[in-house]
């Protein structure tokens, strides 16, 4: 039995693929595939207004209206930074100054505060652009990498959020490299839009938690 962890919570790879097929290629279960990956957005490497109603294929926000003004208001900084980090890059063997990229690129929700823009919705818009760099982040995966025993991002008293980060993205690029063949067999089960590792191991851990009670 091979075990596929994200975080510290794990599930039987025959299941996980399971479940994959289920979110995937189930017609008969609706799920956020293909609506979010297959929407077409702005044409180009970098955020248009089109990209930020994405989220809402996520059904991540309540407030849709306010979250897209205040993620348009931060389309110019982000963009700047979104500027370092080419296409092509992926998590899975990114180095420190990568790492410390991505740090700098979510630092925009500190720099300029927006009430209804968090890390949740940011990165709902941000991993379209870096499908292969840039992971999803919501509760599910918070409980995996953080309020599941054994979690190895365990809270800390006192931590900024850019520490958090770093920690976070360093122990999912660990998660995605150390078992990056079981990624891209479940990633396989998506019949169109195609959808990256790092897209995978969402779905998985957000399963584990959705699955958690």
């Amino acid at each position: 039995m091979t075990e596929l962890c994200v975080g510290g919570a794990s599930v039987d790879f025959d299941e996980a693929k399971i479940w994959a097929y289920d979110y995937l290629a189930n017609d008969r279960i609706l799920s956020a595939y293909p609506a979010y990956d297959g929407y077409p957005g702005s044409p180009t490497t970098f955020i248009g207004p089109q990209d930020l109603l994405a989220p809402a294929l996520l059904n991540v926000s309540q407030n849709p209206i306010p979250a897209y003004y205040g993620l348009e208001a931060l389309m110019g900084p982000l963009n700047e930074r979104l500027d370092a980090l080419p296409l092509q890059t992926e998590l899975a063997t990114a180095g420190s100054k990568t790492i410390d990229h991505l740090v700098e690129l979510f630092g925009v929700l500190e720099e300029r505060p927006t009430k209804y823009v968090k890390l949740v919705t940011l990165s709902k818009v941000l991993h379209r652009k870096r499908p292969k760099l840039i992971p999803l982040f919501d509760a599910h995966i918070y409980w995996c990498y953080t309020l599941r025993p054994d979690a190895p991002v365990p809270e800390q008293p006192g931590r900024s959020y850019a520490g958090y980060r770093s920690a976070w993205l360093r122990a999912v690029q660990k998660d995605l490299h150390s078992q990056l063949d079981q990624w891209k067999e479940i990633a396989a089960i998506a019949p169109g839009p195609q959808i990256t590792p790092l897209r995978a191991l969402d779905i998985i851990g957000w399963e584990l938690g959705k699955r958690r009670r």
